[in-house]
């Protein structure tokens, strides 16, 4: 019989947001190998997420049991030997060298962040399959989507407070490249601020924390003073909604990646925090091995938010790019800006055909470059595929 084993990380477990990456991991591993998907365990998560899957919390027996046991691991260094992006094509190769691919029993064990969320593009189904399954989540998600206005833009704005290893900087320290730091409450009431004052009416917000605090209650009171406080198991239901949203206003946390991967869409993150180097935004930086990605891939990576990249290409405008960085009190990206109208476009129920609306026909018999709404948002979404 063949086993994958997604080890949880850490001797306990880590938050929804760091535990995707190894869960997602040993999907496409089990699928690759046509072998049984083990882990990773969520009964010794101090958060309790195996009342969120409905598991037992014994379920880390099994993952322990397994890993004891002869096994072969999977490793960051096999999958940069590999020179690929994909984790599962990586892994194909590497199985095939080791001849597990003729092999009826073995146990095949995978961890870590490593590799970033472009390894783990074709899990992402698997993910929200699981999401949407866990406890409360679609009736969460129901409360709060048919409160939501369906012509407006939805903005998600995820705040976290000091805690579970989240420091306040210190202020005299560039905070460039560092995770897990806190991120000032101004800079998320200043990023609605400006998409208020840009969109007045036509936008709506919905604030999540992981604990209440003043700027999360200052930012309810100015943004979405109707909003209302979920009963039941929310820390999935509140990645579900982050991810459908519009655009997400990030923390620096895995969370808020998590949903942007999700997701696939704009959102927006804190500036300061950004690694710059020649010009160029990244996450990661641009150093081989950033977040453990082939030198391809760590390429890529650096090159997420330069200008040049868009400018660059004929006919693709610049809010091709998702990412947007900003800081306390700056306006917002004119990129950004026509991303959201093009969204915006869009929520016209005239235009909606599913929703009895009608097309003009000579809207479709435009010639050139990027002429209609549909065009500019197919090549954004071809750039960002690639």
């Amino acid at each position: 019989m063949r086993f994958v084993v997604a080890k949880r990380n850490g001797q306990r477990g880590a938050g929804l947001g760091n535990e995707i990456l190894p869960w997602a991991k040993g999907w496409i591993a089990s699928q690759v190998l046509d072998a049984h998907l083990v882990g990773p365990s969520w009964g010794l998560n101090p958060r309790r997420y195996f009342r969120n899957f409905q598991t037992s919390r014994l379920d880390f027996l099994l993952e322990e049991a397994l890993r004891h046991l002869p096994h072969h691991s999977f490793t960051q260094q096999d999958f940069r030997a590999s020179g690929r992006a994909d984790f599962g094509v990586a892994l194909k190769q590497w199985a095939q060298s080791r001849g597990l691919t003729n092999s009826r029993s073995y146990i095949v064990s995978v961890e870590g962040m490593w590799g970033g969320y472009a390894s783990i593009r074709s899990a992402r189904q698997f993910l929200l399959a699981k999401l949407l399954n866990s406890k409360d989540a679609l009736a969460n998600l129901h409360q709060i989507t048919s409160s939501l206005d369906p012509g407006k833009l939805t903005v998600a704005v995820h705040m976290r407070t000091a805690g579970d290893g989240f420091q306040q900087p210190d202020p005299r320290e560039s905070v460039r490249g560092k995770f897990n730091i806190l991120v000032p409450g101004d800079w998320y009431l200043s990023v609605c601020e400006q998409l208020q004052r840009k969109f007045r009416d036509r936008i709506q917000f919905h604030i999540f924390t992981d604990r209440p605090g003043p700027y999360f209650q200052e930012a309810v009171r100015r943004f979405n003073p109707g909003q209302f406080t979920q009963t039941g198991l929310t820390e999935c239901s509140d990645l579900l909604f982050m991810s459908q949203a519009d655009l997400r206003i990030c923390s620096v946390s895995s969370y808020s990646l998590a949903a942007n991967y999700l997701s696939e869409g704009p959102f927006v993150w804190y500036e300061p925090q950004l690694t710059l180097e020649d010009g160029l935004y990244s996450l990661w930086g641009k150093e081989e091995g950033a977040a453990g990605a082939p030198p391809l891939q760590s390429d890529l990576q650096h090159c997420l938010f330069g200008a040049d990249f868009a400018t660059s290409r004929e006919c693709v405008p610049p809010s091709t790019f998702l990412g947007s960085p900003m800081n306390i009190g700056d306006p917002l990206p004119a990129s950004l800006a026509g991303l959201l109208d093009q969204k915006l476009t869009c929520r016209d129920p005239q235009t909606n055909l599913l929703g009895f609306g009608s097309l003009p026909q000579a809207a479709l018999q435009q010639k050139g470059c990027s002429k209609t709404p549909v065009v500019d948002l197919l090549f954004r979404e071809i750039e960002w595929l690639k």
